[in-house]
């Protein structure tokens, strides 16, 4: 028997292993942004332990939204500074959960139209009501709001078109959210801090208009 009647086979390729799906899938933005907030608090943090005992304090004079004396870096820097850890803590879970969900619906451009629309109308909405105070806010809140007040919106007119129920109100889910930011404003946060009741409102409520505007030019 000559070489030329052997056959010879090549080993087969062993199959690759489906990677495991990511433990936190995460879209860009939203991990964008929640890293910052992380950031910040950080390093205000390590300031405050090592060469600046007051850095917390200087961060709040110069980037939290004081009504009677604000400015332009902070009526979007307030919403970098959180007043604790818990606060801290609440806020970016709050951003992980329900931003990565909206975000992945309407992709980064709009989610970020959402976001810093609701943050905007937030604070001038604490303004409105507040013009004189000297007490500086601070937080995420009123972005997170909004994506709240986006998201049920946009789950209301999602649900309304599989169903076939041209009207469904949101209006309850509405009034609850509104009835819980007084309550908070009244009882303040469970750490004792006071909350900022009508940033929470005037943020939720610009996330359903911002939202139904964004539905519109897309129909």
């Amino acid at each position: 028997m000559t070489d030329d009647n052997i056959i010879q086979f090549q080993p087969l390729p062993k199959p690759h292993a489906p990677k495991p799906p990511p433990m936190f899938n995460i879209p860009i933005a939203t991990k964008v942004l929640t890293g910052i907030i992380l950031c910040v608090h950080l390093v205000v943090f390590i300031l405050s332990l090592t060469i600046l005992p007051n850095a917390m304090d200087i961060a709040i004079s110069y980037g939290g939204f004081t009504p009677a004396s604000w400015t332009l870096l902070s009526v979007l820097g307030f919403s970098f500074l959180h007043a604790g850890w818990m606060h801290l803590a609440f806020n970016t879970v709050m951003l992980v959960a329900m931003g990565s969900g909206l975000e992945k619906s309407i992709r980064i451009k709009n989610y970020l139209i959402v976001y810093f629309g609701a943050t905007l109308f937030a604070v001038f909405a604490h303004l409105a009501l507040y013009p004189d105070s000297m007490i500086p806010i601070i937080g995420a809140s009123g972005g997170i709001s909004g994506i709240f007040g986006a998201m049920i919106y946009l789950l209301n007119k999602q649900n309304a078109a599989i169903s076939g129920q041209s009207k469904r109100t949101i209006l309850p889910i509405v009034a609850i959210y509104i009835g819980i930011s007084v309550i908070m404003g009244l009882m303040g946060a469970p750490d004792g801090a006071s909350v900022a009741w009508v940033a929470h409102i005037g943020g939720f409520l610009a996330g359903i208009g911002i939202m139904m505007l964004l539905l519109k030019q897309g129909s």
